[in-house]
């Protein structure tokens, strides 16, 4: 395991002035990754700009994690629209 491609779950809550029980909800409601060094939990680097945002989501606006589960899958679904869009755009252009 390369450690300067992790973050410990720790360190991320301390910066971020969240609860660990908070990452652990996330990564059950499969919205994020975590791997286990000697029982601590671990984040993926690529991971935090979205826990980032879910964090902000539940701080700002107070929306829990089951809310937050239902606005990553929305979100999730918006984005293979949009990609369905413009591919279906992309063959239109080429029967014209």
């Amino acid at each position: 395991m390369k450690e300067e491609q992790y973050i410990s779950v720790k360190t991320f809550c301390e910066r971020h002035g969240v609860v660990e029980s908070f990452v652990y909800s996330m990564y059950e409601y499969e919205i994020l990754q975590l791997e286990y060094d000697k029982d601590q939990g671990k984040l993926l680097v690529e991971d935090l700009p979205l826990l980032e945002k879910m964090v902000r989501l539940h701080n700002e606006l107070d929306i829990n994690p089951e809310g937050i589960q239902a606005i990553y899958h929305l979100l999730d679904q918006v984005k293979s629209l949009q990609q369905e869009v413009a591919s279906l755009k992309k063959k239109l252009d080429t029967l014209q």
